[in-house]
């Protein structure tokens, strides 16, 4: 009776151990397909033109190397249906069935930045040389593009057309970073010597005072700026337009003035100065006169005409000093003149 329970029991225990071998190597073929399953990424990042399968799975396998679709162009995103993903994934013999629900993949090219700048200031050093600035307006059009982020040669004039006269140029740019290929790019436009200039920031009208948000740098063809250019704002700020003066312009020292402080005809103060006293009368200006500038008035009272220092805003300075002759000023003393006025003959 023992020797069969003891039977019944190895029994037992060999066909527990049999179903535990099964599982275990049932867990272990499960495990192994799952690592050999294919895995879309939701995001992914190219450097080529075309998109592989490769790219786009995990366990891709021998269907890795498949090209799916075009890559974006460089510098920039693009997104692919999950569901046109998976059409492809089947026609290389790769199997998915998207168990994560995923819609969309997202596709990213990066890029290096050629900017418009970068190339002007290349066209303008190749065109001047180091020692001349040259400015280069590029044509209508012209946009900035993108290169291979992993070229690291630098950008380089492959071939110019520079018209002596005109300015007018085509240049081939190119990178020979000789392990990645980079199309060389054609500009025209037109590049010239140039200078810093002061130029009116907007339109200034005439007789306007100059203040320092009327004026900027700007640099223009030396052409265009003569010798009688100022050469700074600092000359400008603060003096009077002598003329209209138009935005973008070179500002020439003969469009420049002292503020007018006295106007033509207009009614001034007449400040007469001894020593230890200082008397007022009225008189008309009969020109236009700045500070610093002798200008012809006529006394009202007299109708005498004569010539006095412009000193401020609508003001005349005579002065009488020690040795000049009396006939300079009278003192008159009645009800037409009132007491301490004095006539200016």
């Amino acid at each position: 009776m023992n020797e069969s329970r003891n039977m019944k029991k190895q029994i037992l225990q060999r066909l527990v151990s049999f179903l535990a071998a099964c599982l275990a190597l049932a867990t272990f073929h499960v495990a192994a397909q799952a690592q050999n399953e294919p895995v879309l990424r939701e995001q992914i990042k190219v450097f080529s033109d075309l998109v592989t399968l490769g790219d786009l799975f995990e366990n891709a396998g021998e269907a890795a190397g498949a090209p799916v679709f075009r890559a974006p162009e460089l510098g920039t995103n693009g997104v692919v249906a999950a569901k046109r993903v998976a059409a492809s994934a089947h026609q290389h013999g790769l199997e998915w069935r998207n168990p994560g629900g995923i819609n969309e993949v997202s596709v990213q090219r990066p890029g290096r930045l050629v900017s418009t700048e970068e190339v002007r200031e290349i066209i303008g050093k190749h065109a001047g040389g180091e020692e001349e600035a040259w400015s280069v307006d590029l044509s209508r059009g012209s946009k900035p593009y993108h290169i291979d982020p992993r070229v690291k040669a630098p950008l380089t004039i492959k071939y110019i057309d520079l018209q002596s006269r005109s300015g007018r140029f085509r240049a081939v740019l190119s990178v020979d970073d000789g392990e990645l290929a980079v199309p060389d790019k054609i500009f025209t436009g037109r590049a010239y010597a140039s200078v810093e200039a002061v130029v009116p920031a907007r339109t200034i009208e005439r007789g306007a005072t100059i203040v320092a948000d009327d004026l900027k740098m700007a640099r223009m063809p030396r052409s265009r700026v003569t010798n009688a250019a100022i050469e700074d704002m600092e000359t400008a700020i603060g003096m009077a337009a002598r003329q209209k003066l138009i935005m973008g312009r070179p500002v020439r020292r003969s469009d420049i003035e002292k503020p007018k402080l006295v106007v033509r005809n207009s009614m001034v103060t007449i400040v007469y100065q001894v020593p230890g006293m200082v008397l007022k009368s009225k008189g008309k200006a009969l020109a236009d006169g700045s500070k610093g500038e002798m200008v012809a008035i006529m006394n009202l009272r007299s109708k005498r005409t004569i010539e006095g220092l412009v000193t401020g805003p609508g003001q005349i300075s005579l002065s009488i000093h020690p040795g000049q002759p009396a006939r300079t000023a009278s003192k008159v003393v009645g009800t037409s003149g009132g007491k301490n006025s004095f006539v200016i003959r």
